[in-house]
C-alpha cells in the first residue's frame, strides 16, 4: 500500500513524521518572516535550496496516454494533442532558459498512474510541475478559451466538473483503491502536514499561473478563461509549485483547430515557454 511518506517523503521512515513536521512549520515560519531581508538570495522552490546560478528541474505532464484516451471529438484524442504539446513545450523551454531541465512524465503513448507521476516530480526534486491537457464541454460546443488550474477549494460546480473528469483516470488504475490510500483522514498531524506544503506554493503556484495565462492570452491564439482553483488529485501531493493547464476546448471548432495544427501548438508552446522562463528570472533577482 502506497503511503504517505512513500510518496512524498520517498525512504523516510513514518517514524521521523512527527520530527519532520515539526522541522518544516519552523521552516515555513521562519521563511515568511526572512521573505523580504535584504541580502537573502537562496530562493526556496520545489524541494531545493535554489542560488541564482543554479540548475532549474521543471517536470512536464502529457496528460492521460495509452487506454486514458481523455476527452476527444471524434478521433481527435486529448492524450494525443497533450503528448506533441508538451514535446513542443520542452524544446522550447531548454531554447529559452539555459537554467532549465526539463522531463517528461511520459514521451510516448504510455498509460501513467497519476500518483506516478507526482511522485516522479517528488523523487527528482523538482522545481515547477506543469501538467498539459485538452477541455471539453459537449453541452456548448461554442464554449472555448484555455483555463489554469491550481490546488484549492473548487469555487464553482463547474470546476467540480473539470477536476472531476480528470481525476476520474485514476478508474483506470488496477489497484488505485491502495494507491490513493495516502494518509489517515482523522489524522491532525497529516492533514497540518499536507496544508503546509499547499499552503507554502500556492502564492509560487499562482503567481506562475498568471504568467502563463497572460502570455497565452496575448500570444497562443486561444483566448484565456482565467486562473482558477480546484481539486485535483494530480497536484495534492506536489512539494513544488505546480499547475494544471486546460489548453483549449476540443469540443469547439476553432479551439480544436488550433490545437490540431502545428502552428497553432508552436504558439501554444512557445507562449508557455516563453512565460515559464520568465518566472525562473524573477526568481533569480
Amino acid at each position: 500500500m502506497a503511503k504517505l511518506s512513500d510518496l512524498i517523503l520517498s525512504n523516510i521512515k513514518l517514524s521521523y513524521f512527527n520530527i519532520f513536521l515539526t522541522l518544516l512549520i519552523l521552516f515555513v515560519t521562519n521563511t515568511n518572516i526572512n521573505a523580504n531581508k535584504p541580502g537573502n538570495n537562496i530562493i526556496r522552490t520545489g524541494n531545493n535550496y535554489i542560488h541564482p546560478d543554479s540548475t532549474y528541474m521543471i517536470i512536464i505532464d502529457p496528460g492521460h496516454g495509452g487506454k486514458d484516451k481523455g476527452t476527444s471529438y471524434g478521433k481527435v484524442y486529448e492524450k494525443d494533442i497533450t503528448l506533441a504539446l508538451a514535446k513542443k513545450i520542452k524544446h522550447a523551454i531548454e531554447v529559452n532558459s539555459s537554467k532549465a531541465r526539463v522531463l517528461l512524465t511520459r514521451d510516448d503513448d504510455s498509460f501513467i498512474p497519476l500518483y506516478e507521476r507526482i511522485r516522479m516530480a517528488n523523487r527528482r526534486g523538482a522545481d515547477i510541475f506543469i501538467s498539459i491537457h485538452c477541455n471539453s464541454y459537449a453541452a456548448n460546443n461554442e464554449i472555448h478559451g484555455n483555463e489554469i488550474y491550481v490546488l484549492g477549494l473548487t469555487e464553482s460546480g463547474y470546476n467540480l466538473d473539470v477536476a472531476m473528469r480528470e481525476n476520474a483516470s485514476v478508474l483506470l488504475e488496477r489497484d488505485y483503491k491502495n494507491n490513493y490510500d495516502w494518509f489517515d483522514p482523522n489524522s491532525i498531524e497529516a492533514h497540518i502536514f499536507l496544508s503546509a506544503f499547499q499552503n507554502m506554493f500556492l502564492a509560487q503556484s499562482l503567481a506562475l499561473a498568471n504568467n502563463i495565462s497572460n502570455n497565452l492570452n496575448q500570444k497562443s491564439g486561444i483566448k484565456t478563461r482565467g486562473v482558477k482553483q480546484a481539486g485535483f488529485v494530480l497536484l495534492k501531493y506536489a512539494t513544488m509549485p505546480s499547475i494544471l493547464i486546460e489548453t483549449g476546448f476540443i469540443s469547439n471548432y476553432n479551439d480544436r483547430k488550433t490545437l490540431q495544427s502545428e502552428e497553432g501548438q508552436n504558439k501554444i508552446a512557445e507562449s508557455i515557454a516563453e512565460a515559464v522562463s520568465e518566472y525562473i528570472k524573477r526568481l533569480q533577482l
